[in-house]
Order: C-alpha cells, then structure tokens, then sequence
C-alpha cells in the first residue's frame, strides 16, 4: 500500500522543519530551505500521482482478481475481489500537451480577433471578450486556488513566524 503524494509532500515538510533548519547556520541558508518549504507546498496544491503510476497498480490488481476469480470454485465463501477492466486514461504528458494546445487556439482567437475587432458588429466583439475573459478569469482563479501561500517574509528572514 502507498501513502498520498500529499501526505510524503508533508513528511518532508516537517523533516525540513524540525531536522534541518533548525540546524542550518545563517538566515540566507534558513531562507532557502523555507524557499523549499514554499515550493513543496506549491507542489502538494497541484500535483498527484501520475495516471500511469495509478495504471500499473489497477493492472496488477486486474491480473491477481482475474487469478482468484478463476480460482473461486476452490476457495467457497471467500471474499474474492471483482475483476476490473483498467480504463485507458491519458498519462499527464497527454494532458499537459492537450491543456498548451487549448491555449494555443486561444491565443490565435484573440490575435484574431485583435486583427479583426473593426470589422465586426460590436455585440459579437463584446460577446466574444466575455467568453475568452470568463476562460482567463476562470483559469487565474484556478492558479491561484492551487497555489501555496507565498513565504516572502519568512524566506527574506530565514525563520517562519
């Protein structure tokens, strides 16, 4: 069994807190090691096991309750796993290519629409700029949502408070 990508994210967090910073001379080294603290936080908000990661785990549980299934006429009244089909998800590097081109596409909207903004009705413009600002508001509100709490002062101290 594996812990959560969060729950390691903060076991390091409180080794960098109670071990090493503690022991750590000077504020600029302090601060760096806080500046570490801040990016782990920033990782643990966006990120989690891959979908491959996960996929190989539902194989294997797929592939051992296929085995006891076809066993089950030996083992009455057992409680024997279902079998699952292992959907096939798209791996991070999948998602991650499909998010840039959505942004692309959207970024040649707008420069079309910059290019083109006179020749066109008012209302489509402004229905337009609505749509594409409700995306860009949307996703900043998602950043921001995801992002750790920003450790300035305690990083230019090098202590956290």
């Amino acid at each position: 069994m594996n812990n959560s990508l969060p729950r390691l994210i903060d076991g390091m967090i409180a080794t960098l807190r109670r071990e090493v910073i503690p022991n750590l001379e000077g504020e600029f080294a302090r601060g760096q090691a806080i500046g570490i603290i801040y990016m782990l936080n920033s990782i643990q908000r966006r990120a989690s096991w891959s979908n491959r990661f996960f996929h190989e785990q539902l194989l294997a549980f797929s592939k051992a309750s296929k085995e006891l299934q076809a066993m089950a006429g030996q083992l009455p009244g057992a409680p024997l796993p279902g079998v699952t089909e292992v959907p096939d998800l798209p791996d991070e590097g999948a998602l991650e290519a499909r998010r840039n081109a959505s942004d692309e596409q959207l970024c040649r909207m707008i420069d079309w629409l910059a290019e083109r903004r006179e020749n066109l009705p008012a209302t489509v413009v402004a229905e337009v700029e609505t749509i594409l600002d409700d995306y860009l508001n949307r996703q900043l509100k998602w950043d921001i949502e995801t992002s750790a709490k920003p450790m300035f002062t305690e990083i230019s101290r090098g202590r956290e408070d």
